[in-house]
């Protein structure tokens, strides 16, 4: 059967790679043990840095064996090897994803110099990455390198609390019904007041925005030129003695599309994830 996704634990230079079926893939919160290797209780996000360095010497043993530079292919495996190990201790929950004879295997086969058979040594490595990150990376992406929206306090510009941004996101979508509604229903006059605060809630997004994206090019991604350019088109269609429906529903539709559906698209299946850990048993 087809899979329908695959993903690639690609080993190197040895031209193999272990497939991960879309059935392997699973979402699950990883264990409290992990916590402690992450900010805040770690000022580093030390198990990130551990795969990056078992990546790099991975790496590294094809590196020099294409390049026949075998001091250094014997340093990587050494490395690979050390770190492996220690990978294997630092959370109890997962010593069973590792394999250290595999890696030692995978070590020995690098030290003939023979990119052939160290190639084919790294196919027992690779599945026990390939089953770990089948199984985990996903979930550990979205609690750890995932800034989590339920933590973001909103002051709402008409009202003038803080609230929670789920519950702010909820104000902009009844200001967006009040708009679209009282349209359908020909009441121009309270679809124009509705508008005004629709727009005041949806562009203070803005500044909630940049409690992340500090950078004025990505704040404006969601919330820029598109979003002026509709909100100024259903402006002028409320104002106009006969509003045309085709160019008014036109600009809701622009808005939708490269406002709120290209921010839920980025941000919104990592909250899901996210409000699902964070709600108590």
């Amino acid at each position: 059967m087809k899979p329908f996704r695959v993903l690639f634990i690609a080993l190197a230079f040895a031209g193999l790679a272990v497939p991960i079926q879309a059935k392997d893939m699973v979402v699950k919160e990883p264990p409290e043990s992990l916590s402690k290797y992450y900010p805040p209780q770690s000022k580093q996000p030390k198990w990130i840095q551990q795969m990056h360095k078992m990546s790099t010497h991975f790496g590294g043993v094809f590196v020099n064996l294409k390049e026949k530079d075998f001091e250094n292919v014997d340093k990587h495996a050494n490395k690979l090897v050390e770190e492996y190990k220690k990978t294997s201790e630092m959370v109890p929950e997962w010593e069973d994803y590792f394999d250290v004879k595999a890696a030692e295997e995978f070590a020995a086969a690098a030290k003939t110099h023979d990119i052939a058979k160290a190639g084919k040594a790294s196919g027992g490595l690779g599945r026990t990455c390939g089953k770990c990150h089948a199984e985990n990376e996903v979930s550990v992406w979205a609690k750890f390198h995932w800034p989590s929206f339920h933590k973001i306090k909103v002051t709402d510009p008409i009202s003038e609390k803080e609230i929670e941004f789920d519950e702010y996101m909820g104000s902009i979508s009844s200001s967006f019904k009040g708009v679209t509604v009282n349209f359908s229903e020909g009441q121009y006059g309270r679809a124009a007041k509705a508008l005004k605060i629709f727009k005041s809630r949806f562009m203070e997004l803005k500044s909630t925005c940049s409690k992340c994206h500090a950078m004025q090019d990505v704040k404006r991604f969601y919330v820029g030129s598109d979003a002026d350019t509709a909100f100024a088109g259903m402006s002028r269609e409320l104002n106009a003695d006969k509003p045309n429906p085709g160019k008014f529903w036109k600009n809701i539709g622009l808005l939708g599309k490269t406002g709120c559906k290209h921010c839920h698209l980025v941000h919104r299946t990592n909250s899901f994830i996210q409000e699902m850990w964070e709600k108590p048993e």
